[in-house]
């Protein structure tokens, strides 16, 4: 990890997506000078689970993977945050104060970090702010509530379509000229096992599964869905051309 060139908050292109985009234009010069801005690698740390959260940070550029581990160290991947999303926006207001996620780049990443201080100073003077941090309080709620029911009531390939139809709409770009998505961010089938609640073999053998039904196949490490209709089909039901799939756990 290395400090960065501060990116500037006036005239930043995501500012408008950040938690403080209701900000007047003086509070947002007087908050570069509050806030630290580092650069992250893939694979780097921004923060521990079970360290004491001490401030609010912001993805300025990149993506980040928030893990949890669980109590026989298998990993899962809560939530991927690109630019414009905060991070430990829900740690801050846990009563033992400590993260219950560990965050990690999965590309180059600069991130903003706000000391918990500083923006509690700013929540007493900012309503605008504190609306808009309760906004995303109550989405990551909500998200984690629809995990909660995919995992009950979806089996493995169901949560892999789900997974992929969320990732494309959120990191898809036009592949040729017949309706196909290439997804941007590189994902590794681990990472892919981790954020749908399988095992790694169970993914692979999924992935493959798909590929040889024609939906999905793989474009220089990155997953390209050559049907999305079919594939938000498999996520809907789990039905391939009307049949319905056998369930895998």
């Amino acid at each position: 990890m290395a400090k960065t060139t501060m990116p500037q908050c006036n005239g930043c292109r995501i500012c408008d997506r950040t938690v403080w985009s209701t900000l007047s234009e003086d509070s947002l010069a007087d908050l570069a000078d509050q806030r630290v801005a580092s650069r992250y690698q893939k694979g780097d740390v921004i923060f521990h689970e079970g360290s004491p959260c001490s401030g609010l940070y912001n993805v300025c550029t990149g993506k980040v993977k928030l893990v949890r581990t669980g109590r026989v160290g298998r990993q899962t991947i809560v939530r991927i945050s690109g630019s414009g999303k905060t991070l430990a926006e829900i740690d801050l207001f846990r009563e033992d104060g400590r993260h219950s996620v560990t965050a990690q780049a999965m590309e180059e990443t600069v991130v903003c970090y706000l000391p918990r201080p500083t923006l509690m100073d700013y929540l007493k003077t900012q309503p605008g702010m504190i609306m808009e941090l309760v906004h995303r309080l109550s989405d990551a709620l909500f998200k984690a509530e629809q995990r909660v029911e995919s995992l009950a009531t979806k089996d493995a390939r169901m949560r892999l379509a789900e997974f992929l139809v969320e990732v494309a709409d959120a990191e898809g770009e036009p592949y040729g000229d017949n309706g196909a998505v290439r997804i941007r961010l590189r994902l590794t089938r681990e990472e892919i096992a981790e954020v749908i609640g399988a095992t790694l073999e169970t993914t692979i053998r999924l992935v493959s599964a798909l590929k040889k039904d024609g939906m999905l196949t793989d474009d220089e490490g990155h997953l390209v869905i050559l049907d999305p209709s079919r594939l938000k089909r498999v996520h809907k039901s789990g039905a391939v051309g009307g049949v319905i799939t056998p369930s895998v756990m």
